[in-house]
């Protein structure tokens, strides 16, 4: 231990400065970790721009809010309302390969699953409840007047359009 100025305490390990103690912080020089098994970690790798701050307060509106900023302003907070509830917010763009917000799944490739798609992918609904593929093929003219005439036999094939001209 050594004292390095007015209420500031420094400890030293095998030469190397590790911890210091100033008035209302601790700071401490390499990676803070907490359990014995399973560690939760705290690092710094001294290279950001800016200072990052964890930071835990409430009020009566907002009983308990964990926030996420530097000093440019905050990045994300996770809070604790008066009902109970509990609401992520982040101050920017979310990020994931797969969404899920309740029973929804949104993917990256714009596909959604849910109840409304009869729990399954929107895609899919689309496909079982709606005609695809439809195309426009050359006009055909058959006598149909006054006999039976010869209508193409094909599956996918709808008559658009009937007309009679001057000759039947």
């Amino acid at each position: 231990f050594k004292q390095n100025g007015d209420g500031i305490l420094d400890t030293f390990a095998n030469s190397q400065h590790t911890v210091r103690v100033a008035p209302g912080e601790v700071m401490v020089l390499g990676a803070i970790r907490a359990g014995k098994e399973k560690k939760l970690s705290l690092t710094s790798n001294n290279n950001s721009t800016m200072t990052a701050t964890f930071n835990l307060w409430g009020d009566a509106n907002r009983p308990t809010v964990i926030e996420l900023d530097d000093d440019q302003g905050w990045h994300l907070y996770s809070q604790r309302n008066p009902d109970g509830s509990i609401v992520f917010t982040v101050n920017g763009d979310i990020t994931a390969n797969t969404l899920r917000a309740g029973g929804a799944i949104y993917q990256n490739n714009g596909d959604i699953f849910g109840s409304v798609w009869g729990n399954s992918w929107l895609s899919l609904w689309i496909n079982n409840n709606f005609v695809a593929d439809v195309q426009l093929g050359a006009g055909t003219s058959v006598t149909t007047w006054n006999n039976a005439g010869s209508w193409p036999n094909t599956l996918g094939y709808v008559v658009t359009s009937v007309w009679k001209d001057a000759q039947g």
